[in-house]
């Protein structure tokens, strides 16, 4: 079927965003705007059904208000859902509506801050037009209510070809809808530390080190992390401006699903086996960790996981396979998480879960590699909200500032240890404990630099 799109640029603080609309979905619009609705919502269901962003959008506005179907807030929250995690900024502020009323989904007003959150951080503005100006003027227009446009299909038939999924009663009367403009939420400043600014300048000559950073703050099913984000963002900065490593040996990777992630592990692998052993690796994660229950193993939780279902996650095992397969000079993974089931402000990752689990400590058997790990056991990974970062990220960057990134790895763990545990105890009245976990060959890890 021959496509033409319309484009629209929203140029929004640093936000540049395209969504294409499909011939389809702006035909059934001026359906809608004619009154020919039925008509118009069918067309718009076929439209969705191709995966078009924007039909999807508006098929969740007419389950959520009964325009040419029967009101169905499950469906619409089923529809704006998919078009929210497609990014669409619109669908967002819909389903954290939900949260708010408690609609479909019970009221949780965390959730509604989570999901205005990532409205904001898309724009804080509606991108796709208002579909309801098209409904309340095809209301002028009611007796088209039912009728094909084309003169193909009978009355009758359309209305039948409606319902097929289900059978409902048919909406035979319109009535114009008045629905509120959303207005920007307020975002909350990012806080800075010192060492945020400042950062020092090295010279370019780390060629063959390369740094992967993943950082998941917004969950779809599990609380936030807060700052994680932040982190990500201001590692990748000592990377390329402190340590010396190329703009395109950095890659930064932000909310990252499961396929996502595996996506950048395998550039990790694929790079390893061009240089043919004498490449560096830095792997970088803030987000989630979570525990398998029945053997007490670890995993990273991408955004899309769930927090009770471990075949959502991604294997610590697997990766440290995948990171030793191939040779390497070094290989330095640096995990500021907790894989103890529990959130970076302590409370439990998934509310069916009552205590939080010891986890395994997986420990990397082959390979030259050496991983930091930002607490162990049934301990919680903290954030030092003073300062923006997660506490174990803070530590390590301030120890990259202080010494413009010369230390050993022996020196960056005692340091990072001491510091941690110390300020651990003093603002959460709890321990955490920072580990430093080498392979069997990395025996010499201690003398191991970055720079």
């Amino acid at each position: 079927m021959r496509k033409l799109f319309v484009i629209l640029f929203m140029l929004v603080g640093i936000h540049a965003v395209a969504i294409n609309i499909d011939k389809r979905t702006l035909d059934a619009l001026e359906h809608v705007k004619q009154g020919y609705v039925l008509y118009g919502f069918e067309e718009l269901k076929k439209a969705a059904a191709t995966n078009d962003l924007a039909a999807q959008f508006y098929v969740a506005i007419c389950y959520e208000n009964g325009i040419g179907i029967e009101k169905s807030d499950i469906d619409a929250f089923k529809m704006y859902r998919k078009a929210a995690e497609r990014g669409l900024p619109d669908a967002m502020f819909h389903i954290a509506s939900f949260y708010k009323n408690g609609v479909v989904v019970t009221q949780d007003n965390t959730r509604e801050k989570e999901w205005l959150q990532r409205y904001n951080q898309k724009g804080g503005q509606m991108l796709l037009p208002d579909f309801i100006p098209y409904y309340n003027e095809g209301v002028k227009h009611a007796g088209n209510f039912a009728l094909n446009p084309n003169g193909s299909t009978s009355s009758s038939q359309l209305a039948q070809n409606s319902q097929s999924e289900k059978p409902q009663p048919i909406i035979t009367q319109a009535q114009p809808i008045k629905m509120e403009v959303p207005k920007r939420q307020a975002v909350a400043k990012e806080k800075k530390s010192e060492v945020d600014t400042n950062i020092p300048i090295g010279k370019l000559s780390r060629l063959n080190t390369f740094a992967l950073i993943i950082a998941n703050e917004n969950y779809m099913e599990v609380a936030n992390v807060p700052n994680a984000l932040h982190d990500g963002k201001i590692f990748a900065e000592y990377c390329r401006k402190t340590l010396g490593l190329p703009e395109s040996n950095v890659r930064l990777v932000t909310d990252a699903t499961l396929n996502k992630m595996k996506r950048q592990f395998n550039w990790v692998s694929q790079l390893m086996d061009a240089y043919k052993g004498d490449a560096n690796i830095i792997f970088y994660y803030a987000g989630h960790g979570i525990p398998d229950e029945s053997n007490r193993s670890s995993y990273l939780l991408p955004v899309d996981g769930f927090g009770t279902d471990v075949t959502t996650g991604y294997s610590l095992n697997e990766l440290y396979a995948l990171l030793t397969k191939k040779e390497a000079k070094s290989v330095a993974v640096f995990l500021d998480a907790c894989f103890s089931g529990t959130n970076r402000d302590g409370n439990m990752l998934a509310s069916a879960r009552g205590i939080a689990i010891k986890a395994k400590q997986e420990v990397p058997m082959e390979g030259n590699i050496i991983v930091f790990s930002a607490s162990q056991g049934d301990e919680t990974a903290y954030p030092y909200a003073e300062k923006g970062h997660g506490l174990f990220t803070y530590y390590i960057l301030k120890k990259l500032q202080e010494t413009k990134g010369d230390f050993s790895f022996g020196e960056l763990a005692d340091y990072v240890t001491s510091e941690v545990k110390k300020k651990s105890v003093l603002i959460n009245g709890k321990m955490q404990t920072p580990l430093a976990s080498p392979s069997l060959k990395a025996s010499d890890w201690r003398k191991w630099k970055l720079k």
